[in-house]
């Protein structure tokens, strides 16, 4: 409400834009990189790898839903084979 009636210059919205990526890829490295407060990237490899086509379907389609559907689907289906 007090940010509505104040004009915020283009290059500090252009800034803020990039937050919400900037934070979900910090808690997604610390998701799969970190084991046991170490980087251990080996102890979440399936995630690792169920990552790989999840990020493609973010960056092809911008879509929250489908990446996250693709990612749980993708890592189902490694459990399952594995």
């Amino acid at each position: 409400m007090i940010l509505s009636k104040l004009r915020i210059p283009d290059m500090m919205i252009r800034w803020l834009d990039h937050v919400p990526i900037a934070v979900m890829g910090a808690l997604l490295a610390q998701e799969l990189l970190v084991s046991d407060g170490r980087v251990d990237p080996a102890g979440h490899l399936l995630e690792l790898i169920a990552a790989v086509p999840a990020f493609l379907t973010a960056f092809l389609t911008k879509s929250l839903f489908a990446t996250v559907i693709v990612g749980i689907l993708t890592l189902i289906g490694l459990r399952i084979l594995i």
